[in-house]
């Protein structure tokens, strides 16, 4: 790994938001490479501290970086030097990001079919007809999904509803105008949301709406269900190229990987608040049942 066998490895670790998600993220990355000199910043879901971290690793000539969402490894992408990597985490669409075709960048991807997401929803309320999406434009993962669910959501019956917020001081007010004019509300990896997520559940519950998220650490927080991706397996996932790279391999010559499996998490109590019935079956298709 390094020359000398006593050195520790240092990765600089940068959060685009504090929220349960990317927080189980940089906690598998830690516990993955507990050998490591790990330092963890967040940018608190500002992208100009966001620019002003990255170019703090920049100065430190950080060997390695971890970029916890899109933001947060677009932002590094644009300062970095030549013989400094990008190992991004919890990134939607590398692709669109700008992430690929760097042989100093690669990582884990937290993107999940929205197909099963909504059929999802769909099972669980059957008359679904107009679903909202709370979601940042700047965030391009955001914008990716949207894209993908203005397709999806008219071949399964379902009318997309999109309120937007530009940064999470607006959630609240956007929160509150999207529950008044759809059936359920879906969170799906855009930090700005999953920043401010208690004000969008109390909107919802006013309106005695179900929130759907892709995020499954999310849905103890009152949301009512979520298929996605383990967080803390995207992190061990990222802390094992992360060994890769320390041992002298590129990271855009290791697969692009995306998330291993796929969980479903149901909160039961939130779907008695809410008065919906959840059929056997399903609560015992999850991984997790929050009580």
């Amino acid at each position: 790994m390094y020359a000398d066998a006593t050195e520790r490895p240092r990765v600089c670790i940068l959060k685009i938001v504090d929220h349960k998600a990317l927080d189980e993220t940089a906690r598998g990355i830690r516990d993955t490479v507990s050998n490591a000199d790990v330092r963890v910043e967040s940018a608190q879901g500002n992208p100009s501290l966001a620019l002003q971290i990255s170019q703090k690793f920049v100065r430190q000539k950080a060997p390695v970086v971890v970029a916890i969402g899109t933001v947060a490894a677009q932002s590094f992408a644009k300062f970095a030097r030549p013989d400094q990597k990008l190992v991004y985490s919890s990134v939607t669409d590398p692709g669109k990001a700008g992430l690929m075709g760097n042989a100093n960048i690669g990582g884990v991807s937290n993107f999940v079919p929205l197909e099963p997401q909504l059929d999802l929803f769909r099972r669980i309320q059957p008359q679904l007809k107009k679903l909202g999406i709370l979601y940042n434009p700047g965030e391009t993962n955001s914008a990716s999904i949207v894209e993908k669910l203005r397709q999806l959501c008219p071949t399964r019956g379902i009318r997309l509803v999109e309120q937007t917020a530009t940064k999470s001081a607006e959630v609240p007010q956007a929160a509150a105008t999207l529950a008044g004019r759809v059936d359920a509300i879906f969170i799906s990896n855009d930090n700005t949301a999953l920043g401010a997520l208690p004000a969008i559940i109390r909107a919802a519950n006013e309106r005695k709406i179900p929130v759907y998220v892709s995020d499954t650490d999310a849905v103890a927080l009152g949301c009512l269900a979520a298929l996605g991706p383990n967080q803390y397996q995207v992190g061990v996932q990222t802390g094992e190229m992360l060994k890769r790279i320390w041992g002298g391999e590129l990271p855009a010559s290791l697969p692009h990987e995306t998330v291993a499996t796929m969980e479903l998490f149901i909160n039961v109590r939130a779907a008695q608040l809410l008065g919906i019935r959840l059929e056997p079956n399903l609560l015992r298709e999850a991984k997790e049942i929050i009580p």
